[in-house]
C-alpha cells in the first residue's frame, strides 16, 4: 500500500509538539504540506519536519496538494470550517480538541463527513493512554458492577495559558473548553459513552488575570501570541451531569485555583462491586471480606504518537477511529449544557430530539 499524503492546518505549538513529528517519523506518511496564516511559522516548521510545501492559505493547499488526510491544529474558534474544507475536498480528518465550539457547528461537519463518507476523528488525546486502556478494559469486565458515581477533575493553581485561550472569539471558553474538554470526555468514553440527561454547571472568573511571582505557565511558541491582553473566559468551571441508569458524574477544571495543584488529569469511578481510580492507577474491591486495593502495572506510552499512528491506521484501513468526531459533537454538546446552565443559574436539559451518541 502505497503511503498516505497528510497535511497540516495550523502551525502551533500543538502541531510542533503533537503531530508534526509523529507523521515525520511514521513509515505510512508523506508529510507532503503545511498551512498557516503566519507563513514564517509556517516555514520555520516546515524546515524542523521537512514538510516541502508551505501555504498561507489552508484553500489554496487542499486544491493543490491532492491529499489524502489533513490535520486540523488551529485555535478552538477555528476547527470547523477547515475540517470541512479539507473533507470536501476528499481528505480524512483528524480535528484537535475541542471539535468546535457549538454544537451547531459540530453539527455541521457531521453532516459533511457521511455525505462524503470520510474518515474523520477528534483529538481525545487521552484516550490513547496506556492508562485509559487498562481502566477501560477493567470496567468493560463488569467486575465493578453497578457504577454509580464518577469524578473528573483538574485543577491548576497558577496554570492560566497565553495566547488566544483567554480570548472568548477565538477559544469558545477558558479551562472547561481548554482541559476539562479532556476530563469529561475519558471518564464519559471509560463509562460506555452513557447518555447525558441534566446538567448543572457553574462557571466563574475567580481569580483572572495575576502576577504570581515563580509560578511557571505555558507560554505559546509564537512571538505575536504572547501578550493577548483579553481575558473574557472562565478560569473555573464545575458540574454535575446526570445520565440515564442513574449515573453521575461530576467535573471540575481549573487554570487558577487558591487549592492544591494536580499534575494531571483525576478520574474516579465507583461501582457496586469495585472501583477504579486514573491517578494512581488503582482498583477497589472486596476479596474474602476484605477490602483490597491493587495496583494496576502498565507502561507509559506517549499518547500522541499512539494518536497519530491510529489515525494513520483508520485512514489506511478506511476503519471507524477510537474517537470519532460523533463522540466530540456529543462532548461538545455537554460542555455548551454546562455553560447553559452557569448563565441561566439552574438545571438544563440535554435530551433533545438531535442529541446521539456516536
Amino acid at each position: 500500500m502505497s503511503k498516505i499524503r497528510v497535511g497540516v492546518i495550523g502551525a502551533g505549538s500543538i502541531a510542533e509538539l503533537g503531530h508534526l513529528p509523529y507523521y515525520h517519523t511514521h513509515d505510512a506518511v508523506e508529510l507532503v504540506a503545511l498551512a498557516d496564516l503566519d507563513q514564517e511559522r509556517a516555514e520555520v516548521m516546515a524546515k524542523k519536519f521537512d514538510v516541502p510545501h508551505v501555504y498561507s492559505d489552508y484553500e489554496d493547499m487542499l486544491t493543490k496538494e491532492a491529499l489524502d488526510a489533513v490535520s486540523v491544529c488551529t485555535p478552538n474558534g477555528a476547527h470547523i470550517l477547515p475540517a470541512l474544507a479539507a473533507v470536501k475536498h476528499g481528505a480524512d480528518v483528524l480535528v484537535e480538541k475541542p471539535l468546535g465550539i457549538s454544537y451547531a457547528e459540530c453539527q455541521k461537519l457531521l453532516v459533511a463527513v457521511e455525505q462524503h463518507e470520510k474518515i474523520a476523528m477528534v483529538g481525545m488525546t487521552h484516550r490513547y493512554r496506556n492508562e485509559a486502556k487498562a481502566l477501560k478494559a477493567i470496567i468493560e469486565t463488569g467486575d465493578l458492577g453497578d457504577i454509580y458515581y464518577a469524578k473528573a477533575q483538574i485543577l491548576r493553581r497558577r496554570g492560566t495559558p497565553t495566547g488566544w485561550f483567554t480570548d472568548f472569539a477565538k477559544s469558545g471558553g477558558g479551562p472547561l473548553m481548554d482541559i476539562g474538554v479532556h476530563a469529561l470526555d475519558l471518564a464519559w468514553w471509560l463509562l460506555g459513552k452513557p447518555v447525558a440527561e441534566t446538567v448543572s454547571g457553574h462557571m466563574v472568573t475567580g481569580i483572572g488575570r495575576y502576577d504570581t511571582a515563580m509560578q511557571s505557565r505555558w507560554k505559546s511558541a509564537v512571538p505575536y501570541n504572547q501578550d493577548n491582553r483579553v481575558f473574557d473566559v472562565e478560569d473555573f468551571a464545575s458540574a454535575f451531569i446526570r445520565f440515564q441508569n442513574h449515573l453521575v458524574v461530576s467535573l471540575e477544571a481549573s487554570w487558577a485555583t487558591n487549592g492544591a495543584q494536580d499534575d494531571a488529569i483525576k478520574i474516579d469511578i465507583f461501582g457496586s462491586k469495585g472501583g477504579v481510580s486514573l491517578e494512581p492507577l488503582t482498583f477497589y474491591s472486596e476479596k474474602a471480606n476484605l477490602f483490597t486495593e491493587a495496583n494496576i502495572a502498565v507502561d507509559r506510552n506517549d499518547p500522541y504518537e499512539t494518536e497519530i499512528a491510529h489515525f494513520v491506521s483508520s485512514v489506511r484501513q478506511h476503519k471507524q477511529p477510537i474517537s470519532p468526531v460523533t463522540d466530540g459533537a456529543y462532548v461538545v454538546r455537554m460542555l455548551e449544557g454546562i455553560k447553559q446552565s452557569a448563565e441561566q443559574k439552574k438545571e438544563v436539559s440535554l435530551t433533545t430530539s438531535n442529541s446521539t451518541v456516536g
